[in-house]
């Protein structure tokens, strides 16, 4: 059976969509890059799409990669030279897909997405500072602990409103050239947007 503990896990790592979103917000770097490397960013999506997986990829590994076993995980310290590539690279593609989901929506459902996933992080992540100090009641552990279920409930609510929302948008203001493939993986340029 699964332990409290080994749960809880995964709301700090897809708290990580948080991370992602400020890296990709601070893209205006590009601008230092080659002529070559920066056409191929600015024209190709599934060029920018790769990158932003293997982006999230990086990152995970550079704390030491993820696992989805943790009893395997604690048999052994890892950092970014022997941590579990395969669950890695499977969790970086879970965690570009919801942040894929989490783009897809209009500016208050994305930003009240985020704040979530930021109160869960920090929630958690003080949380487990306290617990293995043992700095906290079993009692409070399990209050934030639920707390932190709700919240992740209520991000996974979220999200979904904000998706559906702005498909029902897309729709409307594209009509019949709606296209799927082009509301997932993105437009060069939006319509809104000169």
């Amino acid at each position: 059976m699964i332990d409290d503990s080994e749960k809880t896990v995964y709301f700090s790592r897809i708290a990580y969509i948080f991370v992602i979103f400020s890296i990709v917000s601070s893209g205006y770097i590009v601008d230092i890059l080659s002529c070559q490397m920066r056409y191929v960013l600015e024209t190709n999506l599934y060029f920018r799409h790769l990158i932003g997986i293997l982006m999230i990829f990086v990152l995970i590994m550079t704390s030491g990669g993820w696992s989805f076993d943790k009893k395997i995980d604690d048999k052994a310290p890892t950092n970014w030279s022997n941590g579990n590539v395969i669950d890695t690279m499977i969790m970086a593609l879970c965690i570009y897909i919801i942040f894929l989901f989490s783009s897809k929506s209009r500016f208050w459902p994305n930003i009240v997405f985020f704040s979530i996933l930021l109160l869960l992080y920090l929630i958690n992540t003080q949380r487990e500072f306290w617990n293995a100090r043992e700095q906290i009641t079993e009692k409070r552990n399990k209050l934030l602990l639920n707390t932190e279920y709700i919240l992740g409930g209520i991000g996974g609510v979220a999200l979904l409103y904000g998706f559906v929302d702005y498909v029902c948008y897309q729709k409307k203001e594209y009509g019949k050239h709606f296209n799927w493939l082009h509301f997932i993986l993105g437009h060069k340029k939006c319509s809104k947007i000169a």
